[in-house]
């Protein structure tokens, strides 16, 4: 039994358990059934707990230690099980009593049972079933429960339907009271997850929470206050975070009442508030109190259901609020729409008297054959009659609404042939049709049976219907239908205008609406046509239905049905025959369309008149054209007057012509009034232009509107003909008057801008008030502020501008003026910041009419840049004049420094290039030289002085002249090298220095050389072989170092270049590739003539000319000495001398030598070797070369010290005579120090030609 004890981790816990203390006993000796049962137990995976013995002893396995047990672990192990679960002992303890007892097994679902497993008491659900255990003689001995715990999905499932029934309840158009009252009696349906709920609602005005329903708590319960005050510095509930739209928890334990105790034995001890707000609320408006199960730990599913529930609630309110609001707005609007009917069915009768009084007289003027028809009294009264006629038009229209909307309107239907009446009333716009250019089509087909209408009714439809789509339509046609379509009799008005906007047409039959910016003849109408179509076919049991598509059409469809058993009976009349449409039903619409096109033709035909001369011009914009001829009448006597029939049309004019001033009317078709504003105003041509708008729409709001669109003016119709005048005259004052302000204001602007650019301010000084006037300039340059300056007065602002030391000078200079006097003078200002400028003044002396001094005028101007700039160009110029001449100085010192451009050497061809930096002068840092070292050896120097200019060329200068002092000591290439780089170090300032010195011995054909950064010579040898000499050191300053002399052969035919860093780098090319590229060309030209060759290989390479300083230096050996030479003991005495002398003579003889050169050269021989035998160390070596007209001696020992000289001997020394006699024999003679010691030549010539004496 221990190794199943140990097989989990409850068996390990179970091993650990005193089982001697227990009624069970040690575990090897429990009875067989229990072993098997405990063994099955512990290794199911199922959750399990078993009761065993007497005391029902506890055993569990980890599945229901897991799910079940919680904090009670492992102190449950070995317990009674009425110990362990002994809060609901009371539950399960009389089932586990009877299946002891009866040995029948139990099942019990979704139980709720409140267990304290975590601390506290917790509502749990749990599916079990008790079963019997038997012992090992067959009696029941314990029981095993297998239980699946289904808290979380009790909870859920019942928290679903709560919001499911909440949502369902609420789906309905609800009140606000409804909803909310749905939301309580969910609270009370569900309990145990809300014990207790609270609705606030917020009163904005009043500034407080009013509660709105309380659920699971009495009405009067203390934590359910009726009014919560937002201002209450104390709140019971956290009114502030609700605001603010947090939701907190509240611990109830804190609050002074407890909690309304709901379905549990306690109360709850918290609550949340959820915040109220609908989706586009800015605040909330209210705010649910949950109570929370006391049983149920607070975590994200319970705080979550609460959010959904509260949630869901505002929702439902938001909705309810936009129900009621919208009911309200339809009442309104119905409300409104009844005022108005019945404000114009009023005012219709009123109206009726004056215009019978109108049209009357009018008419019998009109018809007065008295009257000419020239007269202009005859238009006026025929401006007044058509008028007076669409006036009572609008009244009977609105006479027959208020009659349908009062049931007192009179139909009689009668049977008629509904084609025949319908032709009529169509073709009655033929003539118009034809005149505007559109085609007019009916087509009526025979109907099966007759049509019971009212003949009037039928008469206005049709003719409404025409009257429209002929104001909407421009082009194309009309055309008209009646067709019978099962048992209806149906009539279709189609047109091909413009078309109506699709969220129009759901309003297209509404009372006194109209299609907005829609394109039409005309923009007058009440918007009650279509309305009443719409009635008066309900009238007839009908319908009527629109389609329209913009820019293609509109077609309306009118569809009544046939017969009369539709009809109210007591209104069907049965005549005899078919009657004809009313007389006069459609004149009225007829006289319209007819005004409408003469309207368009006389705006076509007009033409517009050229400007007046000295006449404001006035656009007129007014789609009625009675109204426009009457506007433009009046203005006509004082203004050129233009006219257009609506916005489209004025911006037509407008971009031919500006006009100064613009009268337009709203309401307009295309464009109305506020859209031409608006265009005028974004256009820079016309957005000064003033605008008086005229319109029907009266009070304030309707001017304040017009003003704040930008209209200069708002007039009211009716309007008195001398008010629009004024207000003409006024308008066009006040734009000429801003006119004239804007200019000044531009002159005062550019004049202010031309005094900041030139930095010249101006000032006036009132002699006699002592007052000050200051441009913006002058205050600007004095740092002083308008007042400031103005408080200082005459003469006070000297001293408060002028520098102190000027002051006295600056007043007595003003003091010397003379009335008519200009004077100009120098002085300096200190502004307040502590600025010191040097000003110019030029002032004027201006009397008044007496003579007497008036007024002092003048001009302040900054100089103080300009007299720097002065000095600086003065100092720039001086410069510019020490450097030339230091530029002419140092390039005179760079052609003496640099080497003559020809040369005449022994064994070798040398060409040379040379070309500064800088163009136009010869002066930088590059330089070479060749120097003559004797015995026909001859050094050659490159180098390159970092930089441009003067500068470099002096430290070439002084480089240079070291150079060939150092060559002159006959030193190695390396030493040079090394005595260089010392010099460099103590030249003043960082200086980069090349350098490259190699010395060619044409006795052993050597070049020997040291090179110091510079870059690689190159060597090419006669047959073409390219070599480039790498070797070298770090550039002079650097140190040096131990670098040795390197040595190369360089035979006859060979060449070899020097050059700089401007021959091979250049923009765009690296420095390699600009060696490789004069490889190339060294290559390609070793076989041409020596000559021209710097100059080539410098075309090639740089064919746009340097960058930088260009040396380059080409030579060529070509001829070598034949040589001799002979090596001498010491110890031979006066048989060497004489050896040596035998050994010149036969050589040169065998040279060809001229004889006299010869006994020369034997006798300086004698001489040299016997010094070097006297003074010096064994071996002597003597050599011999001879090439072309000059023979070179050379006699080398071992002696170091001092080097041998001439002097004058004693008469009594047999010694100091040798050398004179080599100095008198020699054309040139000399000596070098040697890595063994010295060596001492001499050289004798003679002319070419002449072998046979010098």
């Amino acid at each position: 039994m221990q190794h199943t004890f140990t097989t989990t981790e409850v068996g390990r816990d179970l091993a650990e358990v005193d089982w001697n203390a227990t009624p069970l006993g040690p575990p090897d000796d429990w009875p067989q059934s229990l072993k098997t049962t405990a063994r099955m137990l512990l290794t199911t995976k199922f959750s399990m707990w078993m009761a065993w013995g007497p005391d029902l002893t506890f055993l569990c396995n980890d599945s229901y230690r897991r799910q079940t047990l919680g904090t009670k672990y492992p102190w449950a192990l070995g317990r009674p099980a009425s110990e362990v679960w002994s809060e609901i002992w009371d539950d399960i303890g009389p089932r586990i009593e009877a299946v002891m007892s009866t040995g029948v097994a139990s099942w019990d679902e979704s139980l709720l049972l409140l267990l304290e497993r975590s601390g506290f008491v917790e509502e749990t659900y749990h599916t079990f079933s008790y079963s019997p255990l038997a012992a090992d003689d067959g009696h029941i001995e314990g029981m095993l429960c297998v239980v699946s715990e289904v808290t979380e999905q009790t909870i859920s499932s019942r928290r679903m339907t709560t919001l499911r029934n909440l949502a369902a309840r609420t789906a309905g158009q609800l009140t606000e009271s409804e909803a909310i009252a749905a939301a309580g009696e969910q609270v009370l349906a569900d309990p145990l997850s809300l014990p207790f709920g609270l609705v606030y609602v917020r009163d904005p005005e009043l500034g407080r929470f009013v509660r709105a329903e309380v659920a699971g708590a009495d009405d009067d319960h203390p934590l359910a206050p009726r009014v919560i005050d937002v201002d209450d510095p104390a709140p019971l509930w956290p009114v502030e975070d609700v605001l603010a739209g947090r939701q907190v928890l509240v611990d109830l334990t804190s609050l002074p009442h407890a909690a309304p105790r709901g379905p549990w034995d306690d109360p709850p001890t918290r609550a949340l508030v959820v915040p109220l707000a609908g989706a586009a609320s800015s605040q909330p408006y209210g705010f649910f109190v949950a109570g929370l199960s006391p049983y149920r730990p607070v975590d994200a599913a319970y705080t979550g259901f609460v959010e959904l529930f509260a949630g869901q609630l505002a929702a439902s309110i938001t909705a309810a609020r936009t129900f009621a609001g919208e009911k309200r707005r339809a009442e309104a609007l119905a409300r409104l729409d009844e005022a108005k009917t019945d404000f114009f069915t009023n005012v219709s009768h009123e109206f009726r008297t004056p215009l019978t009084l109108l049209l009357g007289p009018a008419a019998d003027a009109l018809a007065d054959p008295a009257l000419p028809p020239d007269d202009p009294q005859r238009v006026r009264f025929d401006i007044v009659h058509r008028n007076g006629q669409r006036l009572l038009q609008l009244v009977n229209n609105l006479l027959d609404f208020a009659r349908l909307e009062a049931d007192g309107i009179a139909s009689h239907f009668e049977p008629v042939d509904l084609t025949r009446l319908t032709e009529p009333l169509v073709t009655m716009f033929e003539s118009a049709a034809a005149q505007a250019g559109l085609t007019l089509t009916y087509r009526g087909a025979e109907l099966s049976t007759q049509s019971y209408v009212d003949i009037e009714h039928w008469s206005k439809i049709v003719l409404n219907l025409m009257s429209n789509a002929f104001k909407f339509t421009f082009h194309g046609g009309i055309t008209v239908t009646l067709v019978e379509q099962d048992g209806d009799a149906v009539l279709t008005v189609a047109d091909t205008g413009g078309g109506i906007p699709a969220a129009e047409l759901p309003h297209l039959f509404d009372r006194f609406h109209r299609v907005r910016g829609a394109e039409s003849r005309t923009h007058e109408g009440s918007g009650v046509g279509l309305a009443l179509v719409s009635e008066l076919v309900q009238l007839h049991g009908g319908e009527v239905d629109v389609a329209s598509t913009e820019g293609v059409g509109t077609t309306m469809t009118v569809r009544i049905p046939l017969g009369r058993a539709h009809l109210p009976q007591d209104e069907v009349v049965e005549s005899a025959g078919t009657r004809e449409p009313v007389p006069g039903a459609g004149a009225d619409l007829l006289s319209d369309a007819w005004r409408w096109l003469e309207s368009a033709r006389n705006e076509t035909s007009e033409p517009t008149a050229p400007p007046q001369d000295g006449l404001a011009r006035v656009l007129v914009v007014d789609d009625n054209i009675d109204m426009r001829r009457y506007v433009a009448g009046l203005l006509a006597r004082e203004y050129d007057v233009m006219t257009a029939a609506d916005g489209v049309e004025a911006l037509e004019r407008i971009a031919d012509t500006v006009p100064d001033l613009i009268i337009t009317d709203v309401m307009m078709p295309r464009l109305d009034g506020f859209g031409l504003l608006a265009r005028l105003q974004a256009d820079p041509r016309t957005t000064g232009v003033p605008v008086i708008m005229l319109s029907a729409r009266a009070g304030e709001e309707g001017t304040v509107e017009g003003l704040e669109a930008g209209a200069a003016d708002y007039l009211v119709k009716p309007f008195a003909a001398r008010e629009l005048l004024a207000r003409v005259r006024v308008n066009l004052e006040l734009d000429r008057v801003r006119r004239v302000r804007a200019t000044l204001e531009r002159s005062e602007a550019l004049l202010d801008q031309a005094q900041r650019l030139a930095k010249v301010g101006s000032w006036e000084a009132d002699l006699s008030t002592r007052t000050v006037t200051a441009s913006d300039e002058l205050l600007r340059l004095t740092g002083l502020t308008r007042q400031e300056f103005e408080e200082m007065g005459w003469p006070g602002v000297v001293s408060g501008v002028v520098h102190p030391d000027d002051a006295e000078r600056v007043i007595g200079t003003l003091g010397d003026l003379e009335i008519g006097d200009v004077m100009t003078y120098d002085m300096r200002i200190l502004t307040p910041q502590g600025v010191e400028r040097l000003v110019t003044v030029r002032a004027a002396l201006l009397g008044d009419e007496d003579g007497q001094p008036r007024t002092l005028q003048g001009s302040m101007q900054d100089v103080t840049e300009q007299r720097a700039a002065e000095q600086a160009m003065s100092a720039a110029r001086a410069r510019e004049e020490a450097g030339r001449r230091e530029h002419a100085i140092a390039e005179e010192l760079q052609r003496s420094l640099l080497p003559a451009e020809s040369f005449d050497l022994e064994h070798l061809d040398v060409a040379t290039y040379y070309r500064a930096g800088i163009e136009g002068t010869y002066v930088g840092g590059d330089w070479y030289d060749i120097i003559e070292l004797g015995s026909g050896r001859t050094a050659f120097v490159m180098g390159d002085v970092m930089g441009r200019g003067v500068r470099a060329a002096s430290v070439m200068g002084q480089l240079r002249s070291a150079v060939r002092a150092f060559a002159t000591l006959d030193l190695a290439p390396d030493e040079v090298m090394r005595h260089l780089d010392v010099l460099v170090q103590d030249l003043p300032g960082d200086q980069i220095v090349t350098c490259v010195y190699g010395v060619f011995d044409p006795r052993d054909e050597t070049l020997r050389y040291a090179n110091a950064g510079h870059l690689p010579p190159l060597v090419s040898s006669r047959d073409g072989e390219l070599r480039r000499l790498t070797a070298g050191g770090p550039p002079l300053g650097a140190g040096y170092g131990d670098e040795a002399t390197d040595e190369i052969p360089l035979a006859a035919g060979a060449t070899i270049v020097f050059y700089t860093d401007g021959l091979v780098e250049h923009r765009g090319r690296d420095i390699d590739d600009g060696i490789w590229a004069l490889e190339r060309q060294v290559v390609w030209r070793a076989g041409t003539p020596l000559p021209g060759m710097p100059e080539a290989i410098v075309g090639a390479l740089l064919p746009d000319g340097p960058d930088d300083d260009v040396a380059i230096l080409v030579a060529r050996v070509t001829s070598v000495a034949e040589t001799a030479g002979l090596s001498m003991h010491r110890d031979t005495g006066r048989a060497t001398v004489a050896e040596a002398r035998q050994f010149v003579v036969e050589r040169l003889n065998r040279w060809h030598v001229p004889e006299p050169v010869t006994r020369d050269m034997a006798l300086i021989t004698s001489e040299l070797v016997t010094n070097a035998m006297v003074h010096g160390g064994a071996p002597v070596e003597l050599r011999l070369r001879c090439a072309g007209t000059q023979v070179l001696v050379e006699v080398q020992d071992d002696a170091a010290g001092e080097m041998p000289r001439p002097r004058d001997p004693a008469q009594t020394d047999e010694h100091g005579r040798g050398l004179h006699i080599v100095d008198a024999l020699s054309d040139e003679w000399g000596t070098r120090g040697t890595e063994r010691g010295k060596t001492v030549w001499s050289v004798r010539a003679w002319r070419p030609g002449n072998r046979g004496g010098s």
